[in-house]
């Protein structure tokens, strides 16, 4: 054989084996997660749609008149009276247009919507419609399939391997193949809950940028006495709410803007072992449980910042708690704002941050979504030339670059709030209107590591696009190792006894040639681990099956070689025409069955999933293998072994 193509053959042999063929859950073990999806939120966004068309088209119109929907944030405020996708027009002046408004908004929507009887919260004199239960049907089941796409390209970016999504009912069931307490396996959970619904809404401190009356109100109430500025609230003390005020300057104009807000810590209430309360209310609401492993009907839980501020605005009906909102009517937030809430973490160098710990801080912000993340062309992970803090740059669409134009025109010196899932990731001031179409967000505190994990997590959502509606995770469970451990034992044995019983039979029966189908089957394996190498798959318990499988097709194909060259050994052909013709003649049989099984083999990868596809990937690896050990590697050692007796060969052990 030529030297170099010899080395060749050797580089692609070894070069594969380099990198690790992957086990799946059921070799390795794993996580088994199941998350429920909020499709009423789905439904409730659609009809948040709605309104800020008709909010738009009224504008447009000149129509003087309100549009309400459901609030997205749980106890802002919602009305329990008000039905699912649920939108209403009131508060209509010229009382002559509303059969106008009603004709034209039934034109509009046509089925997508349908009548429902006005609650009390809607006021008098409102045209009340709901998203028609058909188009919710539709909705929510689009919505279970994008979720489904979402979390199988998040988990891919992150280059977990053989990962298994699928679609049960509400639910979605994810395996991730690993080491549970791999912290890489938190981080991919991490990813896969982030809903990475992104909007871009305005801080509202006032027309005169000296404080909205109602951040200003709420900052008299929770008081601020002394340096520290302490509340005076004693219901604000105990929840450990703070209320702060901040001022700034912006190039354009000399004077002051001001924005008061509320800021309280993680586990700033109660105790340090958290208050007791029901189970069902820790799960839901996600607080630090300090006994998580409990069964007791209630656990000691631990607030965090956000969840104190809300519980003092707002209270808690399942727990009977009532807020500031509830006892004076002056705190509940009107219909067109919202509170929004930043996370900041403390920098690990800092020890007097860390002893504090996490902080929240409070927004107020208008309602309406200025610009969403479906205007967004790309995002990439930079860092900010001034500090050289982890940053993501957004890059806008032309649609998106022309309204952000327009949009940062009209607001200079105020705050534009930046919100992904909930929570403002960035408020900057607005120091001049920003038209090239690019945005940037600041990440949170922490380390600059965890920046940097942070921006990397943050650009994959952004990449991979938005969940169409919030993720919980209902149950997680640890996959073994014991079933991995049997199945790996299992399949020791099963290789050991067949690799035994291949070498009694063939060498028992076909002698010195039966060693060669033994080296070419050892070969085949070899050559099946490398293309899974190379590519990049993953082994499962189907595919060891595959394996096993493909092996017993290589042993079949070196008989039916092997007894073509003995029928044309005892017709008296010489050895090396026998081997010629037994070569030739057995090539049609291997290559029909092999590709029968082939066909086989592609419609249980078009058509199967999980297991089933595993198996058939296998299976069409072992087919390739099969045929190029058969008919390549079996016969170049036949034809070395006639070569080297130089034409004295007269007979040959078969």
């Amino acid at each position: 054989m030529d030297r170099s193509l010899k080395w060749r053959t050797v580089a692609l042999l070894v070069g594969p084996f380099k990198k690790k063929i992957s086990l799946g859950l059921d070799l390795q073990g794993g996580m088994h997660i199941v998350y429920g999806i909020d499709l009423d939120r789905a439904v409730d966004d659609k009809a948040s749609d709605i309104k800020r068309d008709l909010e738009a088209r009224f504008t447009d119109d000149k129509i003087d008149a309100k549009v309400r929907a459901p609030a997205p944030a749980i106890g802002q405020n919602g009305a329990p009276d008000i039905p699912l996708g649920a939108v209403a027009v009131y508060d209509i002046k010229d009382d002559k247009k509303r059969p106008e408004i009603e004709s034209q908004v039934r034109a509009d929507y046509g089925d997508t919507i349908q009548d429902r009887p006005c609650a009390p919260s809607d006021g008098a004199n409102a045209i009340c419609f709901r998203v028609s239960t058909k188009f919710a049907s539709d909705i929510e089941r689009s919505a279970l399939s994008t979720a489904v796409t979402t979390i199988r390209d998040r988990i891919n970016e992150k280059g977990v391997a053989d990962p298994s999504v699928v679609e049960k009912g509400e639910t979605i069931i994810v395996e991730l193949p690993g080491d549970p307490d791999d912290p890489a396996m938190q981080e991919t959970r991490d990813i896969i809950a982030r809903t990475a619904k992104l909007e871009f809404k305005v801080v509202d401190n006032g027309p005169n940028g000296q404080g909205s009356e109602y951040m200003r109100q709420l900052y008299k109430q929770v008081g601020a006495s002394g340096k520290t500025e302490e509340p005076t609230d004693p219901r604000a003390k105990e929840l450990g709410i703070k209320a702060r005020n901040e001022v700034w300057r912006h190039e354009e104009s000399s004077g002051r803007e001001y924005d008061y807000y509320l800021e309280a810590y993680d586990g700033a209430a109660f105790d340090k072992q958290g208050a007791l309360v029901p189970l069902a209310w820790a799960r839901k609401h996600g607080c630090v449980k300090t006994n998580e492993d409990a069964r007791e009907p209630q656990v000691r839980c631990q607030l965090n910042g956000r969840q104190e501020i809300e519980r003092y605005l707002f209270g808690d009906k399942e727990l009977g708690i009532k807020g500031l909102a509830d006892t004076d009517p002056k705190f509940k937030i009107p219909d067109d704002h919202q509170m929004g809430f930043e996370q900041l973490i403390p920098d690990p160098t800092d020890p007097e941050g860390v002893k504090r710990g996490t902080r929240w801080r409070t927004y107020y912000l208008d309602r309406a979504v200025r610009l969403t993340g479906s205007a967004i062309s790309n995002a990439v992970g930079s860092q900010d030339q001034n500090t050289g803090q982890p940053v993501v740059l957004l890059d806008f669409n032309r649609f998106g670059s022309r309204v952000f134009g327009e949009l940062t025109s009209q607001i200079v010196g105020k705050k534009l709030a930046t919100i992904l899932d909930d929570k403002v990731k960035s408020a900057p001031t607005i120091q001049t209107a920003i038209r090239g179409g690019r945005a940037q967000i600041t990440l949170g505190g922490g380390d600059v590591r965890h920046q940097e994990r942070e921006r990397e997590d943050l650009v994959n959502v952004l990449k991979t696009g938005s969940l169409p509606a919030p993720l919980r995770e209902e149950t997680a469970q640890k996959v073994g190792p014991t079933l991995g451990r049997d199945a790996i034992d299992k399949t020791k044995l099963s290789f050991i006894i067949g690799i035994i019983l291949v070498i009694l039979i063939m060498v028992g029966i076909y002698r010195w040639s039966g060693w060669i189908a033994v080296f070419a089957v050892v070969f085949h394996i070899v050559m099946t681990l490398a293309v899974m190498a190379a590519f990049g798959a993953t082994l499962t318990l189907p595919g060891v099956a595959a394996i096993v499988l493909s092996i017993g097709m290589e042993v079949d194909g070196n008989i039916l070689i092997y007894e073509r060259i003995r029928d044309e050994l005892l017709l008296g052909k010489s050895v090396r025409g026998a081997i010629d013709l037994g070569f030739s003649r057995a090539f049609s049989a291997i290559l029909d069955g092999q590709l029968t099984t082939a066909s086989a083999g592609w419609v249980l990868l078009s058509y199967g999933s999980g297991p089933i596809k595993g198996f058939a990937v296998m299976l069409l690896v072992g087919v390739f293998t099969t045929l190029s050990t058969n008919i390549w590697v079996t016969r170049i050692f036949f034809d070395w072994y006639v070569s080297r007796k130089k034409g004295s060969l007269a007979t040959i052990s078969i």
